[in-house]
């Protein structure tokens, strides 16, 4: 399964576009068909690993599958940014990777080889074999490595133009190593050539000058006296070598960080979107980025738009306006751009309702019955109960990526419980709990020791989380909050349904 990731890498094309008159869907159409006597009583999976080139997330890649019918054909529609090169998979064995592109079909024809596997060949568009994958994943891993060794010459004293300038002539010179091999052909040198830039570990040094001196200035351990530089906008003119209105076509987290990086640097300095027009916005972000990039039109911009209006629904958990809507609707020309971001926009609507605030009085009875007596208030109820501290970041990245399900759960048997103490200031607690909602306890310092200190109970760190069955018996303790948090917590909730 090692091809998967590194030929999301490797792979990538460049594709001339077509132009249509037809209404642009943004849909690729994935088709093949079994060649040959069909084999009676078995069943044919067909998986394709499409990379996500918009959004980074712990999955990577959407997942399309489907049975072949009867008559041994299949057929996908998978919605799309751009062409994208996708792993095969049959019946769970990875047998190459195709090309899909927005609104247009890929054709492929099956068969099974003389060792009884299905196999396909391409009949419309592009398509590459393990052989190629395999000849890729080679190429790809030693140059990675030989840039990361390139990255131990960066020194601390250098000024951005010669930070800059070395990052961007040694990934140059090994793209020259690469494309000089003899053992591939010049189909696979082409598509390196093309996309090898991506798989460079650029980006994130190049928009970090300051940040990977002052850290190599510190590891040096110096007695000079060093500050970083601020970069010029002029320094920006790195971004022409990313060629960014030709996009990968395989999964690139560069690709997908540039934008954000962009977004976010305080040289650059490009607006956050909020109620701006659309049209004014790009103008500005044009103003700015045109003579970097080298360009002021094209999917680049598109993905920009994309990406500026993602950060306000991701980052700031604000959704979208109805002028922003209707910009949204009206610039696109691609639907699965705008889908995606109307699917978030939906998120975020949902994350927004809160359960009602109820500030609860601690209940006056001996300490080590404390944790019994508030949830014996909930009978019949599920009970969530989260110590925090308004002080705890953990605690707060938590709440914000439990929100939507706990929204789905307002209408259900559960109730979530919020346990804070004298440790986070009262003032600070009566501002915050506003936005979490739910059911509210404040507990003095010997309180909060009474439970934390249990044995049946007790936990040393915080978020904790405590789960409680209809019946008032705990069924789940779980201190911390893990990247898979929120499955968990699901899982815990709904067994006790």
């Amino acid at each position: 399964m090692k091809f998967k990731h590194t030929l999301i890498i490797a792979c990538a094309i460049i594709v001339s576009a077509c132009s249509s008159t037809k209404e642009q869907t943004g849909i690729a159409t994935f088709t093949g068909k079994f060649t040959g006597s069909f084999p009676d009583g078995q069943i044919f999976t067909v998986k394709v690993e499409v990379p996500n080139l918009a959004i980074n997330n712990i999955q990577q890649f959407d997942e399309y599958e489907t049975t072949l019918e009867l008559d041994g054909s299949f057929s996908l529609s998978i919605p799309l940014f751009s062409p994208v090169y996708t792993m095969i998979s049959i019946n769970d064995e990875d047998c190459g990777a195709v090309l899909l592109s927005p609104d247009k079909e890929t054709k492929i024809e099956l068969f099974l080889n003389d060792e009884n596997k299905m196999q396909f060949k391409m009949i419309k568009r592009e398509g590459l074999t393990m052989e190629d994958i395999g000849k890729m994943n080679e190429s790809v891993g030693d140059f990675f490595w030989k840039l990361m060794e390139k990255r131990e010459g960066l020194q601390y004293n250098m000024s951005p133009e010669e930070y800059k300038n070395y990052l961007l002539e040694s990934t140059e010179k090994e793209v020259a190593i690469i494309i000089e091999n003899k053992k591939l052909s010049e189909k696979l040198k082409q598509i390196l050539l093309s996309d090898l830039k991506w798989v460079a570990p650029l980006a994130v040094p190049l928009f970090d000058y300051e940040a990977t001196t002052q850290y190599l200035y510190e590891k040096e351990e110096s007695d000079n006296f060093f500050t970083p530089i601020k970069p010029e906008k002029s320094y920006y003119s790195f971004l022409s070598f990313f060629d960014l209105n030709n996009s990968p076509k395989s999964f690139s987290v560069s690709y997908v960080d540039i934008y954000k990086h962009i977004l976010n640097d305080d040289v650059l300095n490009i607006p956050a979107i909020e109620n701006l027009p659309l049209a004014d916005w790009l103008k500005e972000a044009k103003a700015t980025l045109a003579d970097l990039v080298g360009f002021d039109n094209g999917i680049f911009y598109d993905f920009l738009v994309f990406h500026a209006y993602f950060k306000q629904l991701d980052e700031k958990h604000k959704p979208l306006t109805d002028s922003q809507i209707a910009d949204i609707k009206n610039y696109f020309k691609n639907p699965t751009f705008t889908k995606t971001l109307f699917i978030k926009n939906d998120e975020i609507k949902k994350m927004l309702v809160t359960p009602p605030l109820k500030i609860n009085e601690t209940p006056q009875i001996p300490k080590d019955k404390l944790m019994e007596a508030i949830v014996a208030n909930y009978k019949g109820k599920i009970v969530v109960v989260d110590f925090w501290g308004t002080y705890c970041a953990p605690c707060l990245q938590a709440m914000k990526e439990t929100r939507q399900l706990k929204a789905e759960m307002i209408n259900k048997d559960v109730v979530f419980v919020y346990i804070a103490s004298g440790s986070s200031p009262k003032e600070l607690w009566e501002k915050k709990i506003k936005d979490i909602g739910g059911e509210q306890y404040y507990l003095n310092s010997e309180e909060w020791k009474s439970i934390s200190d249990s044995e049946k109970y007790g936990f040393d760190g915080i978020p904790t989380y405590l789960i409680f069955d209809k019946n008032g018996n705990l069924t789940d303790k779980v201190i911390g909050y893990s990247s898979n948090g929120n499955e968990e917590m699901r899982k815990m909730i709904e067994k006790n349904f």
